[in-house]
């Protein structure tokens, strides 16, 4: 299988497919293929990402260069091929001589390939990201593992290990950040380090060696979702296409507006490719309205291209914001996004009930506890009516160390009062260590030692339910 390249040139295609074999300039996309092709370690691919300045004057990290060598494993990955499939023939008629022309799309498009074709229109500011980070400190970062990359506060990380990367190398040059990607785990390589920079940091600006400008898009957005790699481009085409490359200058051109091209929206797919194309229009004179003044401090309206990039700006917030809360995520397309959270709300819904209905019950408990309490302290000797004329005294004291409790009832000898002690500790389902009966008299002793339940843990609580057992016989 060819090499992939992804590389900004005025005179070639953006993307080409380039035989190992084949003889290259010293350029940067030849540097590339030799920190690749001259490691022990198999690399899937290397993208340079170079400093640049936005409008309002802020650096940022912007794809530059980069090469794609393959996985290591024989058989990778692959997402939705009917879906990239579709996308990949709409791309390449957008992007070819002709928009009627679609060629044959061959192939499986893997998970690697794709994660790499997607960083074409990504960038980074200072700090952002594990690109960011590396430049902004000047030091190396090394991703190796699964784990490592699943749990490294980047996104980016998180998403090369979900498309079956392994192992992730951001190394800071003079002007931006190479970052290296494999499929199997590799250990940290320092000599890997002094190649990158002696190959990089050789002159003050090798971005612009044999090589133009960083790839910029300015006014037009290209949103890559899980959907295909752009196809290989004839020369031709590329020559004479405007959508990756200059602006086309138009002497009457006096303003511009964005025209959007959507390749994929269906019910099994939330996935958009869109690319939005600068197109010259000429704006006429409108005739100013008399009588009216202008409504000075009012913000001009948006117009519908704004809108809707500032539209679908927050819905990728908000799903970026949904994608941070929700603990599992199967797959990183929106559809299984949502999936996942709604499956989510209702694993909380259900703990919810569930200790809700807990609750419930220890508030009854405590509630019962509360009630014999009551009951208790109205009076500690209770008169008991006995079967018969004759009127007994009763008393009932209990002491309770730690799981064993001691219960010392004293009554009148009459109407058999050890099985009614006994009846009642049946019915309290206690368990009898020792017990033991003594007759004064008319009077009778008796020492009971327990087993405590954990429900009658107090002695107010087992001294009301034993004379309520007692009172009830």
């Amino acid at each position: 299988m060819d090499d992939l390249i992804v590389s900004p040139s005025s005179s070639s295609s953006i993307l080409s497919s380039v035989s190992p074999h084949q003889q290259l300039p010293p350029t940067l996309q030849k540097r590339l293929q030799y920190i690749l092709q001259h490691q022990p370690d198999w690399w899937a691919y290397a993208i340079l990402w170079q400093t640049s300045k936005d409008d309002n004057g802020r650096i940022s990290l912007s794809w530059a260069d980069g090469h794609f060598q393959g996985t290591k494993e024989k058989n990778p990955k692959s997402g939705s091929q009917p879906e990239r499939k579709k996308v990949m023939r709409g791309i390449q008629a957008l992007i070819g001589e002709n928009p009627d022309i679609t060629g044959p799309v061959d192939g499986d498009v893997t998970d690697a390939e794709w994660f790499y074709v997607m960083s074409l229109a990504q960038s980074f500011s200072l700090g952002d990201g594990v690109v960011g980070k590396a430049f902004n400190s000047g030091s190396l970062i090394w991703l190796s593992g699964g784990n490592q990359l699943r749990f490294y506060n980047c996104q980016r990380a998180k998403e090369a290990q979900i498309h079956g990367m392994q192992t992730m190398v951001c190394i800071p040059t003079l002007n931006g950040v190479l970052e290296l990607g494999s499929d199997v785990m590799i250990t940290e390589n320092w000599s890997l380090v002094q190649q990158v920079k002696s190959l990089f940091e050789s002159s003050s600006d090798p971005i612009n060696n044999g090589s133009t400008h960083a790839l910029k898009f300015p006014e037009k957005t290209i949103s890559f979702a899980d959907t295909c790699l752009l196809p290989n481009l004839p020369d031709e085409a590329a020559k004479t296409t405007p959508v990756l490359g200059k602006k086309q200058e138009q002497p009457n051109s006096k303003a511009q507006k964005a025209q959007i091209f959507s390749y994929l929206d269906s019910e099994h797919s939330d996935s958009d490719c869109q690319f939005f194309l600068p197109e010259t229009v000429e704006t006429k004179r409108t005739p100013k309205k008399r009588g009216r003044k202008p409504n000075l401090g009012r913000d001009a309206p948006l117009n519908h291209v704004e809108a809707e990039r500032q539209r679908r700006e927050k819905l990728n917030h908000r799903f970026y914001a949904l994608r941070s809360v929700v603990p599992n995520v199967s797959r990183m397309d929106k559809a299984s996004l949502l999936s996942d959270a709604v499956s989510y709300i209702k694993e909380l819904k259900s703990k919810v009930e569930e200790l809700e209905t807990q609750l419930q019950r220890e508030s009854k408990k405590v509630k019962t506890e509360t009630t014999a309490e009551t009951l208790d302290n109205q009076s500690t000797t209770t008169s008991v009516d006995q079967v018969g004329p004759i009127t007994s005294l009763l008393e009932v004291e209990v002491k309770i160390v730690g799981v064993d409790g001691m219960i010392r009832v004293q009554s009148d000898n009459g109407n058999y009062p050890a099985a009614r002690l006994m009846d009642a500790i049946r019915e309290l389902e206690l368990q009898v260590h020792h017990a033991s009966m003594s007759c004064v008299n008319d009077l009778m002793l008796q020492d009971v030692v327990i087993r405590v339940p954990d429900g009658l843990r107090c002695e107010k609580a087992l001294k009301a339910a034993l004379i309520r057992r007692l009172e009830a016989q």
